[in-house]
């Protein structure tokens, strides 16, 4: 099936993607592992990728500007800017991937609200797709993976801290 191209903001779009995940960690870490650039290098990227760069101005309007590192060496500079903060249960971003140009190939909105159950902490993550462009495409046919990959890393990630 082809992807959609253009604008949905306030439209559903066929990889708008919801996940909900019991975290065995309390919710000022999580929050914090999903601010901090020192724990999200070690679990953001998807595997095999790698994130050698993560810079985080953790604000309403503060960008989060990270880099995709493949093995071969191909990278994707990624954009966020953040359009909600709210410690420790929310963080809405607004994130895409430029091309040589500048011009962004998508335009999602991660709504991250994170609900505290004591020990543990739900997680409800919400991608709502709000633009594609030309070559937007290949990203979106795999955001499904790449977030459900993402989020093991984090389960894993957070079994280790």
């Amino acid at each position: 099936m082809a992807i959609e191209l253009g604008n949905f903001e306030g439209k559903t779009h066929s990889k708008d993607l919801s996940f909900n995940r019991l975290l065995k960690a309390p919710r000022q870490l999580v929050f914090e592992v999903f601010t901090k650039p020192e724990h999200l290098v070690h679990w953001w990227a998807p595997k095999p990728l790698t994130m050698p760069r993560c810079e985080v101005d953790l604000r309403p309007g503060g960008k989060w500007n990270y880099l995709f590192r493949f093995p071969e060496g191909m990278e994707h500079d990624c954009q966020a800017t953040y359009r909600e903060v709210e410690p420790p249960s929310k963080l809405v971003m607004e994130s895409s991937v430029p091309d040589a140009q500048g011009k962004p190939f998508f335009m999602i909105r991660q709504t991250i609200l994170l609900k505290d159950k004591g020990a543990e902490t739900e997680l409800i993550l919400e991608v709502k797709v709000l633009q594609v462009n030309p070559g937007g495409e290949p990203f979106l046919e795999g955001a499904k993976q790449g977030f459900g990959m993402t989020l093991a890393n984090l389960e894993e990630y957070l079994g280790r801290i």
